[in-house]
């Protein structure tokens, strides 16, 4: 949204041995629990109204009630291992879409500070989400992570609902039915994504939602430079929302920040904000490039 600052775009001994090697074990150890903890935010919910009845194609589209599972991940790397984070993290991306219920991967990489990064991962339900955790692609990245992560910051992770798009025509899936044509000249990262956590007043949530909501059907409607707008909700924290806007590029969102719609949202949420909450946590929020998927996959949702 418009409050957001703009930014530009980017195109030993053996004791000594031993300790490492010890140390490297328990490392790999605390990010697959990091990671496998992921699910556990939404496992008591699985016998819920948020799954009952699951049903869903196998298109890209959500079930019946039109939810899915959205998983917002953002890392902080060193900055002399930004390569190897990108190569690693793409192959966890490509093997996962290729998974039956992961709808789509994104890895997106900050424009000013390029050793931050972000995912955002949706998958068709909780079972999805815990058999993409079995595949190899999955461990690989889990094990290379430690030893990338910027020292003393891990990984943060927040298990969401989908509260818009929310119908179950929404089209989720990155690739499609059939895969994009793979040319360099799709490779650019030429759009511009906003993957950023909200923090809100407990009181003010219904209303901080049905704003955000009306502000991003507006977007997505009126500006042809919005490719999507999703609003999610952490399943465990309701008062913890994450949006995820896509932009041709930045002139697009530049654009959209000028919008009456815009103005409007700004002024009906004024005061909701959990300030201290927010601050706190301001360098989770990743504006940037598309690392992948490309370019010419699935970025709109119509």
């Amino acid at each position: 949204p418009g409050s957001f600052p703009t930014l530009p775009m980017l195109k030993f001994s053996a004791a000594t041995v031993c300790a490492a090697v010890v140390v490297a074990k328990a490392a790999r150890s605390i990010a697959r629990a990091s990671y496998s903890a992921r699910s556990r935010g939404i496992r008591a919910l699985h016998n819920g109204p948020l799954w009952a009845g699951r049903s869903v194609r196998s298109t890209g589209t959500a079930g019946p009630d039109g939810e899915v599972v959205a998983v917002m991940v953002s890392f902080k790397i060193k900055k002399e291992r930004i390569k190897d984070f990108i190569d690693v993290a793409v192959r966890d991306a490509k093997g996962s879409v290729e998974e039956k219920g992961c709808f789509r991967f994104d890895v997106i990489q900050d424009a000013k500070d390029p050793s931050k990064f972000a995912f955002c991962e949706i998958y068709r339900n909780l079972e999805a989400f815990d058999d993409h955790q079995t595949y190899p692609h999955f461990k690989q990245f889990v094990d290379a992570l430690p030893d990338l992560l910027k020292d003393g910051i891990k990984e943060n992770v927040m298990i969401c609902k989908n509260i818009y798009p929310n119908h179950p025509a929404a089209p989720w899936s990155a690739k499609g039915e059939t895969a994009p044509e793979e040319h360099e000249h799709f490779q650019k990262g030429s759009l511009f994504v906003i993957h950023s956590p909200m923090y809100v007043q407990p009181e003010h949530v219904d209303k901080y939602l049905e704003a955000i909501v009306d502000d991003a059907k507006s977007s997505i409607s009126q500006e042809p430079g919005c490719l999507r707008f999703d609003v999610f909700q952490n399943v465990d924290k309701p008062g913890e929302l994450f949006l995820y806007e896509v932009y041709a590029n930045e002139p697009a969102f530049h654009y959209h920040c000028e919008t009456p719609h815009i103005e409007k949202w700004k002024k009906a949420v004024d005061g909701m904000y959990a300030k201290e909450q927010e601050e706190k946590n301001s360098d989770l929020v990743v504006f940037g490039r598309n690392v992948w998927p490309p370019d010419n996959y699935g970025w709109g949702v119509l």
